[in-house]
């Protein structure tokens, strides 16, 4: 029960990022701060194995809103956890 309960928490946080990623780019008109971040990532990784290519990158923008997103995210489950 413990471990579901850590991969929900995980998903509610996950979800927060998002959301606060989306709000933060719709209001960037409005307040350019909430869209400001930082993007941290890889380059392209490559594999050729003549047969199969495979190529892989990631990239995480962290902005101030996702962040705030995050925050909540994280207060909301903390208190679903705490109610039981």
């Amino acid at each position: 029960m413990n471990k579901r309960r850590g991969v929900v928490t995980f998903f509610i946080i996950l979800a927060g990022g998002v959301i606060g990623a989306i709000v933060g780019h719709v209001l960037r008109d409005i307040i350019p701060i909430l869209d400001k971040g930082l993007k941290v990532g890889t380059d392209q990784l490559s594999l050729n194995l003549y047969l199969i290519d495979l190529s892989f990158s990631i990239h995480v923008n962290i902005t101030l809103c996702a962040v705030l997103g995050i925050l909540i995210a994280f207060l909301i489950a903390d208190l679903g956890r705490r109610r039981r």
